[in-house]
């Protein structure tokens, strides 16, 4: 008897983490908006973070494009209660500037009520707003825009 329970115990901790996991499978994304420059060029940049499942677990990209900005981004994730870990990899085929190394913790979302509603809070590491005067930690700058249908 006690050997089921145990077993029971065990199986459904380890759904729990799946699910935990799998709420974190979708598309975010994240706009800058720097006005334009002296020469009238809009000053525009669109991030999105897409979190998929994969047979080893949860992975993501990360691709920022607009103005002088072109980065194409392979992580691993790591879920932490709360927080979803985004960590580099490698580079996509379309990123122009190198400046991560394998390991580099990019950034960290958290789940969080924020002014009694359910919100995704950013902390930045390696990656950060492209826009100077945006790179203010523990905001909500990403929004999930899909939902990624899990297995």
């Amino acid at each position: 008897m006690k050997r089921a329970v145990l077993s029971l115990l065990v199986v459904f901790m380890l759904a729990s983490v799946s699910f935990a996991q799998s709420e974190w499978a979708g598309t975010y994304t994240f706009d800058e908006d720097g006005g334009k420059n002296a020469g009238g060029t809009v000053i525009f940049i669109a991030h999105e973070l897409v979190v998929m499942e994969t047979d080893d677990g949860l992975r993501a990209t990360v691709q920022s494009n607009g103005y002088q900005t072109s980065k194409d981004l392979n992580c691993s994730v790591k879920v932490n209660g709360t927080k979803l870990e985004i960590y580099f990899e490698s580079y996509g085929e379309n990123n122009v500037f190198e400046s991560y190394a394998a390991g580099d913790l990019l950034l960290t979302l958290e789940k969080k009520t924020v002014k009694g509603k359910p919100a995704i809070v950013t902390w930045w590491g390696k990656f950060t707003p492209i826009i100077p005067e945006k790179p203010k930690t523990g905001q909500v700058f990403f929004v999930k825009t899909t939902k990624i249908e899990t297995k």
